[in-house]
């Protein structure tokens, strides 16, 4: 490799290290223990009709953290850069959904990213080091049908794209990688008289609703964008 191909990829790694520890608290927080924390930035929804069925299509950017350890985030990366905790995940994902059944497909790509060079330390992580697809199922019918924040998913990642450590340039791999998960979507409300739910605004005191159907979740500052609480979706990997 050439002097400044060695530069180009110190700088990467310099950068890695510098941006693991300036989201590290964000980071430790959003991931939990669930492995990969996505939120919907923002969401772009129309409705079809099929075969005498409303489908809600909705298209959204997710961003969000993996846990170190987990296949999104392998340990692996600790070698070039020690103080990492945690992994900046970005994704697109497009769902269309039956407003009868609450159910239907789900689709997308992602990327693992990192700070890309001529970034500064504070900047959004951009240069993907891991890439691939994902598709599944998503279960929304208790949101659609009984009006509680919650949803599910199922299906696979796969990873069919990593960056190469000694050069920094990313290449197909040999076999793609499938991973099966499940996960969790809350959408963030707020508690209204009388204790119900409330669609939540850009500003107010918001949470999410635990498993429990019971127990409030408050959303943190790092879960609104621009002012707006997320949806969260908590992502395990394996069944």
């Amino acid at each position: 490799m050439t002097k400044r191909g060695l530069r180009f990829v110190g700088f990467i790694l310099t950068l890695l290290s510098l941006s693991a520890a300036a989201y590290a608290e964000d980071r430790d927080e959003a991931t939990g223990a669930t492995g990969v924390t996505l939120y919907e930035i923002s969401e772009r929804v129309t409705f079809d009709q099929a075969q005498g069925v409303i489908v809600r299509n909705a298209t959204s950017p997710l961003q969000g953290f993996a846990a170190l350890g987990t296949p999104l985030c392998p340990s692996a990366l600790l070698i070039s850069a020690p103080r990492i905790k945690s992994c900046t995940v970005i994704a697109t994902g497009t769902d269309s959904v039956s407003t009868v059944t609450g159910l239907g497909p789900v689709s997308g790509t992602f990327d693992v990213v990192i700070n890309a060079p001529g970034n500064s330390s504070v900047h959004v992580p951009d240069l993907p080091v891991i890439n691939g697809t994902f598709s599944g199922k998503v279960d929304l019918s208790l949101a659609v049908l009984h009006h509680i924040p919650l949803g599910s998913i199922t299906g696979t990642f796969t990873i069919m794209r990593t960056a190469d450590p000694a050069t920094g340039t990313q290449g197909d791999l040999p076999q793609p990688v499938v991973l099966p998960f499940n996960g969790t979507f809350r959408m963030p409300f707020k508690l209204g008289g009388q204790g119900r739910f409330e669609r939540s605004q850009r500003d107010h005191a918001a949470v999410y609703l635990a498993d429990d159907l019971h127990t409030v979740i408050p959303v943190k500052a790092f879960e609104r964008s621009t002012g707006f609480p997320d949806v969260r979706l908590e992502v395990n990997f394996g069944f």
